[in-house]
């Protein structure tokens, strides 16, 4: 990796000091026998079989948690709600649920290969997320139902989340072009202060929004903001925003699976019907949040991982190239999937709107960030990667 100098108080960044790579796979083995105790003892393994696709899902998107900014749940949240026909609500619990899990060992990986990340945005950023988070089921959820649904309608979020991702797919894309020089991160950088913290906050604490509705999104928009409006490097934003959305992840698992006992799953046959004591009626295959959750544990718990591995050995166009293509494919199946798309004007006018105004404003912020955001550097300096 190149040298990390830059006007970003970077003497916040931390690089780990590299031990075996076998403890992350041990890690995964370890946490893959209790899964497989945990199972047999009580007695779930047809029910893990039942739900085989939710696992196949996440094969992807596991190495997706690791390897991108946009998170297990970007392809969790789409698949399930477009393609597997599960609620919004359920989604969202599930891919925070095991996002808590796959990320959680993806961040293991970036320690143990010994990552970049930028210490006081990971800090900044999860208190920031984790507000916005809070404050939006305190607004717009409803504790009193089952899987505890958002008064937003579903096909509303998912508009948004397909904004969120194009706008993605757009910035990279266009990152890729410009700045095809590897060390553009470290020239291009402005300086971190006062004003662009409080940017900073602004974009995390949408981004924890955003990640209540869907189960992901503070990274996409952290790693955003790092790598287009502030000109980090990508192999120093990804583990960044990686680490913001695991903060949000655990609280939400706390928080919807725990302490709302969404995990709580009573099932006569193939019908769920009863979540955390409350009446519920529903498919199995779409509503049983735990058979859904315990099916994937193992893909991720080695997915994730595999995907910070990867992360940190590819070269950065190539980062950048498969965050582009992931989230165009997300804009795309939206546009053909979701019907409302062909009979709601108004949610026709607010998808074509936001795929204007949301990338247009984070182009127009990048073009004039020296002057909105703080001066540019007169020289490459800051503080030297520091080792744990």
């Amino acid at each position: 990796m190149p040298e990390l100098q830059t006007e970003l108080d970077l003497g916040d960044t931390v690089a780990t000091r590299r031990p075996a790579a076998g403890i992350a796979w041990g890690l995964s083995g370890i946490a893959t026998l209790i899964w497989l105790a945990a199972i047999t003892a009580l007695g779930f393994g047809g029910r893990v079989l039942d739900n085989w696709r939710s696992a196949l899902t996440m094969l992807f998107g596991s190495f997706l948690a690791g390897s991108s900014p946009e998170g297990g749940g970007a392809v969790a949240f789409p698949v399930f709600t477009k393609g597997l026909h599960v609620s919004g609500p359920v989604a969202r619990t599930f891919g925070l649920s095991i996002q808590a899990v796959g990320m959680s060992m993806a961040v293991v990986a970036i320690v143990l290969y010994r990552r970049a990340i930028h210490v006081r945005a990971a800090i900044v950023g999860s208190i920031a997320a984790v507000a916005g988070f809070m404050m939006s089921i305190a607004i717009f959820g409803n504790s009193d139902l089952p899987f505890w649904p958002s008064s937003i309608g579903t096909h509303w979020v998912k508009a948004t989340f397909s904004i969120v991702l194009a706008t993605t797919s757009i910035l990279m894309v266009r990152h890729l072009r410009q700045h095809q020089d590897p060390e553009f991160a470290v020239h291009a950088a402005v300086p971190w202060t006062r004003r662009v913290e409080t940017c900073f906050v602004f974009v995390a604490f949408a981004g924890g929004l955003l990640s209540s509705l869907t189960g992901t999104g503070v990274n996409v928009l952290v790693f955003l903001f790092l790598v287009v409006l502030i000109g980090v490097n990508p192999k120093v934003a990804l583990p960044t925003a990686i680490v913001v959305m695991t903060v949000v992840s655990v609280v939400g698992f706390v928080l919807f699976a725990l302490i709302d006992r969404q995990l709580d799953i009573e099932l006569v046959g193939d019908r769920v019907v009863s979540v955390a004591g409350q009446a519920f009626d529903g498919k199995a295959s779409e509503a049983d949040l735990l058979g859904l959750w315990l099916a994937a544990v193992p893909v991720v718990v080695w997915g994730a991982p595999l995907g910070s591995f990867v992360a940190e050995r590819v070269h950065e166009s190539w980062l950048v190239r498969f965050v582009a293509v992931l989230a165009a494919v997300e804009v795309v199946t939206t546009i053909v999937l979701v019907r409302e798309l062909r009979s709601e004007p108004a949610l026709i006018a607010y998808l074509a709107v936001g795929l204007v105004v949301l990338p247009g404003t984070f182009i127009w912020v990048g073009r004039h960030r020296h002057r909105l955001l703080g001066p540019p550097p007169s020289r490459p300096t800051g503080g030297s990667v520091s080792q744990l």
